[in-house]
């Protein structure tokens, strides 16, 4: 699929460069992004950022192709390629690539909320709380992983899970946190005063500043369906947009399809597809929560992409969907390796009568991972 990118860049997020950085050539390393206002924002209240996690735009074509119909978000009315690479490297890795979308600053591979000189960054969930809004952090990997981490920890070391997890417990910064629950040690956060909410229902009705869902998530229906306690994204992120919304200020909300990454790690299409179904899920409803809003940005991206897909655009729905019926085999797809790949990923954004059409994003053909985090700082700072 070909995109005339002079007329992306020219609709995508209205914004004007007021600093210029570096020229081409190698990032430096902690390279922050260049500052951005976005224009007509001042009615903005709400953002919400969702990360597809190692969706790069073959996984988004081949979950087109399985739908049968274009996801969710490619029907948003404003979309840009993003360059994912981190201080040290061409390919990033999710601790980097998160941390570049939270705080705007490039940074070592490994490293999360830090400078590559081990300096800890301001979030962007920082932000959003100095401003006086809720703000909400959800993923369906464990809490201690590198996407939800980046928002809310910091550590030079993405492995080390205690630090992390103590890290953002003891920050009061992040409102909800909800996470897959295995392996997670709750003890950090019910030691800063977080309410435990065992029911995701629930959470919609909580009324303490900190709350922490820990919950069996998945994108396998049969799983959510067999009534053993398993729930969806699109459930989470519903009853945590009920619980933010509660404040007159406005909220920011980060939440990850988090395995979509692992289906490619594992080269399993099958696996991928599902999680890319289950994330597009959760964006429908986000955009039903937000279809009567004039104050909400919707914002869907990727941190990376993950496996390296090589997808023939010119496979049919039925084929697709033969092939997963068949674990996987077939010869319309092809991954070329088990890692991350340097692909540019594609940033997606829709809501609030913001008329970013009129106004270009500076003279790039594509925009920096450190930009989003300028993006929604702008959107919320209005």
């Amino acid at each position: 699929m070909k995109f005339n990118v002079k007329k992306i860049c020219a609709l995508i997020l209205g914004v004007v460069m007021l600093f210029c950085t570096t020229a081409c050539g190698e990032t430096p390393p902690g390279e922050q992004s260049d500052a951005i206002i976005l224009k007509n924002a001042t009615d903005v209240k709400n953002v919400i950022l969702m990360i597809g996690d190692g969706m790069g735009p073959n996984q988004i074509k081949a979950g087109e192709v399985f739908k049968g119909d274009k996801l969710t978000f490619q029907e948003f009315p404003y979309m840009t390629t993003v360059e994912t690479r981190s201080a040290s490297d061409l390919i990033t890795d999710s601790a980097a690539a998160s941390t570049a979308m939270a705080t705007g600053t490039r940074t070592t591979n490994g490293f999360i909320g830090k400078t590559p000189e081990s300096v800890e960054l301001t979030t962007i969930v920082d932000i959003a709380s100095g401003l006086g809004k809720r703000t909400g952090v959800i993923a369906t990997e464990e809490l201690y992983g590198a996407t939800p981490m980046g928002f809310s920890g910091h550590s030079n070391n993405r492995s080390n899970r205690d630090e992390l997890l103590q890290s953002a417990a003891s920050s009061s910064n992040v409102n909800l946190f909800s996470s897959y629950a295995v392996g997670v040690n709750p003890n950090p956060f019910l030691d800063a005063g977080y309410q435990m909410v065992d029911n995701v229902a629930d959470l919609s009705e909580a009324t303490v500043d900190k709350v922490l869902g820990l919950y069996m998530v998945t994108a396998n229906n049969q799983m959510i369906e067999s009534g053993n306690g398993w729930v969806s994204l699109g459930n989470v992120v519903f009853e945590a947009l009920e619980y933010l919304s509660k404040d007159p200020d406005g909220f920011f909300l980060m939440a990850e399809g988090s395995h979509i990454d692992h289906g490619g790690h594992n080269n399993d299409i099958c696996y991928m597809l599902e999680e890319l179904m289950a994330f597009d899920e959760a964006v429908q409803v986000v955009l039903e929560w937000a279809k009567n809003r004039d104050d909400t940005v919707v914002i869907v991206t990727a941190d990376h992409e993950t496996g390296g897909l090589v997808f023939d655009e010119n496979t049919t729905h039925e084929e697709l969907k033969r092939i997963y019926k068949n674990g996987g085999e077939g010869d319309c797809y092809q991954w070329t390796t088990t890692g991350h790949s340097a692909t540019d990923v594609h940033l997606y954004v829709n809501g609030a009568d913001i008329n970013f059409a009129n106004y270009s994003f500076g003279t790039s053909n594509r925009i920096k991972n450190i930009d989003i985090f300028q993006i929604v700082n702008s959107l919320m700072t209005n």
